[in-house]
């Protein structure tokens, strides 16, 4: 049974009013990453996480839910008595259903990419509690009202701490903050800057060959809107890793992971994540990906023999020793 679109988009859009987010982080989990890194706190430049990373085990048990209300008969049952989403969805529950191991793998791409920028001799700070979620998600479903109100809270919380210029770590954080932002804030005025084309512009060199080959998918948001195509096949390969090209739907003809429709129509978005998948398997066993969107949609339907990583988990291997 298809999903209450309407539900879905009022639970995701009070969530965001109330705690920040799609789904209420805990702070201590939003900045647990941090820990023990002695990142300084704020600063003209601050590494901006947009909180994604941390939020995708979350999500990925939300969009488990949601499959099983899609496909299960008892939660078409529920649906059908008029329960809402936010009602048949205890987020305590959720949240307390995801393992530490699940988190530790998204901490440890965020504290690869701190690694890798500092190594590089780039000084930045952390807004630690006081970082938001970007609103993305508001904003690739139309919700231009809500996501205007939700990115004047942002821009006052970076103005608050004398923020001027920020790292991004992911497409979507960096395409919204970038490039969408001023479109919605004249008045807005922060540079924004991807940790990969930062990194790419310091002409680092991991010298030898590492052995590892892999397929690489570059995520929409990335290629076709901000053109960060070749930093990440440059450091891959100034890393001593062997980047291999799906045939036909890469770099700005990149095919889409199946995201982030996965809230509202997990079936479909599953769909999507399968046909590329199948695409990206049959050049390697390997898949490299740039985003934790990615990451979470090939994740979900990827057998044991595949590995999806996220490209700073290669490149700290050179670059953050």
């Amino acid at each position: 049974m298809p999903l209450p679109i309407k539900d879905v988009i009022r639970m995701i859009i009070e969530n965001t009013r109330k705690s920040g987010a799609p789904i209420p982080l805990p702070p201590e989990i939003a900045t647990g990453w941090a820990d023990g890194m002695d990142i300084p706190r704020g600063g003209e430049t601050v590494i901006y996480t947009g909180l994604l990373y941390q939020l995708l085990p979350y999500l990925n048990a939300s969009i488990k839910k949601l499959e099983s209300l899609e496909e299960n008969a008892v939660g078409a049952t529920l649906l059908k008595l008029g329960k809402i989403i936010s009602k048949v969805i205890d987020i305590n529950k959720l949240i307390s259903s995801v393992s530490r191991d699940e988190l530790e793998k998204q901490y440890d791409v965020l504290r690869s990419i701190a690694i890798m920028l500092r190594n590089a001799d780039i000084e930045y700070g952390y807004l630690y509690e006081d970082e938001m979620y970007s609103g993305v998600l508001l904003f690739d479903m139309g919700l231009d009202d809500f996501f205007k109100e939700h990115i004047e809270k942002v821009y006052s919380v970076l103005r608050k701490n004398r923020v001027k210029r920020i790292i991004t770590i992911d497409p979507h954080t960096t395409h919204v903050m970038r490039t969408v932002y001023p479109k919605y804030l004249p008045e807005y005025d922060i540079e924004v800057k991807n940790y990969l084309e930062i990194l790419s512009s310091k002409g680092l060199n991991g010298g030898m060959k590492s052995g590892v080959e892999g397929v690489i998918h570059d995520p929409c948001y990335y290629a076709r809107f901000q053109n960060i195509i070749d930093e990440p096949r440059q450091l891959l390969n100034a890393a001593g890793v062997t980047v291999l090209e799906p045939p036909l739907k890469t770099r700005k003809l990149t095919f889409c992971c199946g995201g982030p429709i996965e809230s509202i129509s997990p079936k479909l978005s599953r769909n999507i994540a399968e046909m590329r998948l199948d695409e990206l398997k049959n050049i390697n066993r390997r898949i490299i990906v740039l985003c934790p969107i990615c990451y979470s949609n090939f994740s979900r339907v990827a057998d044991r023999n595949l590995v999806i990583e996220d490209i700073s988990r290669l490149l700290v291997k050179a670059f953050g020793e």
